[in-house]
C-alpha cells in the first residue's frame, strides 16, 4: 500500500488503485540512487503506459476523451525524452525532472482530468 494522499483520491477504486501503484513508484524513484534511477524510472514509464491504457479502456463516450488522451501521450512523451537524457549520461536532468516536474503534472492531472472522469464513470453507474 502506497501513501497516496487523500486529496489525491478519487473515490472510484479502479483509477484510486491505479494511482496508488503509480504513487508508490514515484515515491521509490525520488529517492533512488544513480545506480538504481534507470531501470526504477523505466518501471515508472512501463506502469504509466499500463495505467494509461486501462484508463482510455473507461473513456467510452467521455465528452473530454481526445482532450485526456491527448494529456497521456504528452506525459509519456516527456518521460521518454527525460529517459533518453538518463539513459544518454544525463541523468541529472532525468533526475530533475522527477523531482520537480513528474509528482506536479500527475497532481494536476488527477486533480482536473482523472477526478472528471470518475464523475461520469460514476454517473454511469
Amino acid at each position: 500500500m502506497s501513501n497516496l494522499p487523500n486529496e489525491l483520491r478519487v473515490g472510484l477504486e479502479s483509477i484510486d488503485a491505479r494511482h496508488e501503484e503509480f504513487w508508490a513508484l514515484f515515491e521509490k524513484l525520488k529517492v533512488a540512487s544513480d545506480a538504481e534511477f534507470i531501470a526504477l524510472f523505466e518501471e515508472v514509464v512501463e506502469h504509466t503506459k499500463a495505467h494509461f491504457a486501462q484508463e482510455e479502456a473507461d473513456m467510452e463516450g467521455y465528452a473530454n476523451k481526445y482532450e485526456h488522451e491527448q494529456e497521456h501521450q504528452k506525459a509519456l512523451e516527456e518521460m521518454w525524452y527525460f529517459m533518453d537524457k538518463a539513459k544518454n549520461g544525463k541523468l541529472f536532468f532525468a533526475k530533475a525532472y522527477v523531482k520537480d516536474r513528474l509528482g506536479d503534472w500527475f497532481r494536476t492531472h488527477l486533480l482536473n482530468m482523472d477526478s472528471d472522469l470518475a464523475r461520469v464513470i460514476r454517473l454511469r453507474g
